[in-house]
């Protein structure tokens, strides 16, 4: 009984002796290369070894790992990729570079030192949000939004279509080297980029013997004021409407009377910012609204620029609707889900306003905030549209700049 026990530790001993992890192994890693066969890919992607024996790809877990001292190798199992299955022999392992062997294939990984990266990152002159024009191909739009200590977002922008990704960056200031790990092989900037210029409002990165140059989005000044309110706010619990009455609370009540004081107006000018996504930074565009009054005519005519284009700037394949129902309450807007919340004096380039405070909710799910100048009809100071959805949704501002 004595020398069976001795056995069974013995071989516990070895057990665990032989699979001990490597401490060496703990951390994050970037895979940067992969040769197989004679063909090279370069995944550029971020993977961490933890100490209970986990492999993290982009922070999510795709196996488990097991280091096996006597055979120097490591042992991984998966569900979520069979080519994660089996033993890959260890070529090197330094507190800089894992180099292993799995069936043929040489996986290459630089060991990454966080605190060095945020440092360096830190000091770049990188943060805040950059735009590519005509990048990746002709009449779409870049941008790319850098945050601390070490993450970025892409937004690629075309007529009618976005997409987005992120992933991490990370910066060298001895090479001027700019890695973004986390993207597709065919993405733009996947992988090393060389930075040629950073210099104030201007970024130069080639890639793939291409330089692309960028512009910095200048953030803007604006507090960025999301909208809490819902739709369920307006209605009562058997869903009738609750504010019926807040029209009576509108100072347009008089439209003959207040039709005189667009009499001299030909033109309403506004900034219209869309906030960038993923950044406090906007995208800022001029919209005019053409205003038609005359003491001969019975009614008036005010563009709704309120939809993100004027007559000037037409999307292709848009034909310009102009509203003539002034009659309605929120006019030129045809939104009539709303109510009066106060009464605010702002200021915009356009002049000092004492204005009507609305907020409001459109049939798409927008929710709007409305300042309404209290002695000019169809005219607004500011309209913030802030759309919630998960995957549409967006934050914009109009803000008037001149009345001509």
């Amino acid at each position: 009984m004595k020398h069976l026990l001795i056995v069974v530790f013995t071989l516990a001993f070895f057990v665990q002796n032989c699979f001990a992890q490597n401490s060496k192994l703990y951390g994050s890693w970037l895979l940067t290369r992969v040769d197989a066969g004679g063909q090279v890919q370069k995944p550029y992607q971020v993977s961490e070894f933890t100490s209970d024996g986990k492999m993290l790809m982009m922070g999510m877990e795709v196996a488990s790992w097991k280091y096996n001292k006597s055979t120097n190798s490591i042992e991984m199992e998966s569900d979520f990729d069979k080519d994660f299955n089996g033993i890959a022999k260890i070529v090197k392992l330094d507190k800089d570079e894992l180099i292993f062997d799995k069936d043929d294939v040489k996986v290459f990984y630089q060991k990454l030192n966080e605190t060095k990266i945020t440092s360096n990152n830190k000091n770049s002159g990188l943060f805040g949000t950059w735009e590519f024009k005509d990048v990746p191909y002709s009449e779409a739009t870049t941008l790319i939004t850098f945050t601390e200590p070490d993450q970025f977002k892409i937004i690629h922008k075309e007529e009618g279509y976005s997409s987005n990704s992120d992933g991490t960056f990370i910066f060298n200031k001895q090479n001027s080297s700019l890695i973004m790990a986390g993207l597709r092989c065919e993405d733009t900037f996947h992988g090393e980029n060389r930075v040629v210029k950073i210099s104030g409002e201007k970024l130069a990165l080639e890639h793939n013997e291409t330089t692309f140059k960028g512009i910095k989005k200048v953030q803007k000044d604006t507090k960025i004021e999301h909208l809490t309110f819902a739709e369920d706010d307006f209605y009562t619990e058997g869903g009738d409407y609750k504010y019926y009455d807040d029209e009576e609370k509108l100072p347009w009540r008089n439209w003959s009377e207040m039709k005189s004081g667009l009499l001299n107006v030909k033109q309403l000018v506004y900034n219209y910012s869309t906030l960038v996504e993923g950044s406090e930074s906007f995208e800022t565009k001029t919209l005019t609204a053409d205003v038609r009054a005359t003491p001969d005519e019975e009614g008036f005519a005010i563009d709704n620029i309120f939809v993100g284009y004027d007559r000037y700037n037409l999307p292709d394949d848009v034909e310009f609707h102009v509203s003539n129902e002034y009659s309605n309450p929120l006019y030129p807007l045809e939104d009539d889900v709303f109510r009066v919340v106060g009464k605010e004096q702002i200021t915009t380039p356009a002049g000092t306003f004492d204005c009507t405070v609305l907020e409001g909710i459109n049939d798409s799910g927008t929710l709007k905030k409305l300042w309404m100048v209290t002695d000019k009809i169809g005219v607004y100071a500011k309209i913030i549209d802030d759309n919630p959805d998960e995957f549409w949704g967006y934050y914009s501002v109009y803000e008037l700049q001149e009345i001509r």
